[in-house]
């Protein structure tokens, strides 16, 4: 198949399975993560969850007044080296029945800032892996399904363990992940030719740079701009309405909420994947259709979680929700790779990663005063119908474009 093109290139291949093993340990981190502090907090773990995305925003902001000095699988490594350390602590902690709600707070919010390196490296590395643009949109569609695969791994193995590890020890298993992960990205990044961007900066410049010069970049850039916003309302809902939403309603509706929360992500995966098949062996074009789609997709099927019952409903809607991530996705890499220039492309990923974090930091801090003002399942079908809402923008704005080009 087309998607699986790139396997045949070493380097790709071994990258890939790093890149597997990273988001799979991510995907399980995080259900992890907010089932433990839903145990300490109930429905204001929602304040947790602002806590990562707001690392994962500062991290995705500043970080690259760190990392623009180093080689990017220099900072993949140490992201996961470091991801590891701090998870195994978790682990230590329940085994010695000393896990507590500021240890958690403590740690959850120093991953997110860590992991917020590891993203930006990977897609500047692949432009250099991939530099014929048929195997680089091959390359985009392999290493988009990683995170598709993930979102199937990752609560798969939570459905695998559930019963037979306590809880604390999920992180054990995360940190296996990034340590493989870590040992698959020095096999290919120690002979890769991938420098730091060349600056002509120095001082605070040089500073400044690395942290706005990603939203310098995509300005003139209509479609990027509108992939930009939407994304900050998709993101809301995803956090608001599906990683905490879902976990907090089905714990109040299901006789087994984690396996019920477990199946219906994995259900979401295989929807993911299904259509990032599809996509990567099509074409690339069109990316502002795309973008509109996806987001009007993505927010019925939010919407429609909580107005029916039983597993099979939440894994059939969870899957057509699910198309929405590959539409997305790889039309904002396409846009990304083909509009501004490869050393630029890692500041301009990170500008990209801080409002998608930036969305779920807002819905996450915000979740608790919805969740008690208007219920959890009112809360999910409001953050659906903004998703739906900001493609029927979507449309508004592009056709205007189109009829003001017209008239000009």
């Amino acid at each position: 198949m087309f998607v699986l093109k790139p396997l045949v290139h070493r380097r790709i291949a071994s990258l890939w399975v790093g890149q597997v093993l990273a988001a799979t340990g991510a995907e399980f981190y995080a259900v992890a993560v907010v089932w433990v502090a839903a145990d300490f907090i109930g429905t204001d773990a929602g304040y947790l969850s602002a806590l990562q995305a707001g690392g994962l925003l500062a991290g995705s902001l500043f970080g690259g007044v760190v990392t623009d000095r180093w080689r990017h699988g220099t900072t993949m490594i140490a992201a996961d080296l470091v991801r590891a350390a701090l998870v195994l602590v978790l682990s230590v902690a329940s085994v010695l029945h000393a896990m507590s709600l500021p240890l958690l707070v403590a740690i959850a919010g120093s991953v997110s800032l860590i992991t917020a390196g590891f993203d930006p490296s990977l897609q500047a590395t692949l432009p250099a892996l991939a530099d014929d643009p048929v195997l680089r949109h091959a390359t985009n569609g392999l290493f988009d399904a990683t995170k598709r695969m993930a979102r199937i791994a990752g609560p798969s193995l939570i459905a695998v363990v559930n019963g037979i590890l306590p809880t604390g020890q999920f992180f054990t298993v995360t940190a296996a992940t990034f340590l493989l992960s870590a040992l698959a990205v020095r096999a290919v990044t120690r002979r890769l030719p991938v420098e730091p961007m060349q600056r002509t900066e120095t001082g605070v410049a040089a500073i400044v740079d690395s942290v706005i010069g990603g939203f310098r970049a995509v300005r003139g850039h209509p479609v990027v701009l509108y992939g930009l916003w939407s994304s900050l309302i998709a993101n809301g809902t995803w956090a608001i309405g599906y990683l905490l939403g879902m976990v907090l309603y089905l714990r109040q509706t299901s006789d087994d909420p984690l396996t019920s929360y477990g199946l219906m992500m994995m259900a979401y995966g295989i929807g993911n994947m299904v259509m990032n098949l599809i996509l990567a062996s099509l074409p690339p074009g069109r990316p502002a259709v795309r973008l509109v789609i996806s987001r009007i997709i993505f927010g019925l099927g939010i919407l429609a979680l909580p107005l029916g019952h039983g597993q099979i409903w939440l894994m059939a809607v969870a899957g057509f929700a699910a198309i929405n991530g590959p539409l997305s996705d790889l039309a904002m890499l396409h846009l990304l790779q083909t509009c501004f220039p490869p050393q630029r492309l890692a500041q301009v990923w990170r500008t990209y990663m801080c409002v998608m974090f930036a969305g779920m930091f807002l819905a996450y801090l915000a979740a608790p005063l919805l969740f008690s003002r208007f219920g959890i399942g009112p809360t999910i079908i409001g953050a659906g119908a903004a998703s739906v809402l900001s493609g029927v923008a979507g449309v508004g704005f592009f056709v205007w474009r189109r009829t003001a080009a017209s008239a000009a």
